[in-house]
């Protein structure tokens, strides 16, 4: 498989786009990053363990309920390298 390479000029005009929006943001007076006022959009997954993994056999367990729900759904396994 052949390795991916962004084009340097593709990354070389988002890093000045970036740069322009951030300088824009600045003038118009606005914060250069997220919005604080917006609520942050929740997390929507719940953990496989309450207390989180501790030992081997926590991840051992939750990595046999990840082949049971790949086969119940039909799921190909990732090529091993």
């Amino acid at each position: 498989m052949k390795q991916y390479r962004p084009d340097v000029e593709r990354q070389k005009w988002l890093y000045s786009m970036e740069k322009s929006r951030k300088v824009l943001r600045r003038w118009q007076g606005k914060p250069d990053g997220p919005d604080p006022s917006r609520p942050r959009i929740p997390d929507n997954s719940e953990p496989w363990l309450p207390g989180g993994v501790r030992s081997m056999a926590d991840a051992m367990w939750i990595s046999d309920r990840i082949k049971e729900t790949a086969e119940q759904w039909g799921l190909n396994k990732p090529p091993q390298s």
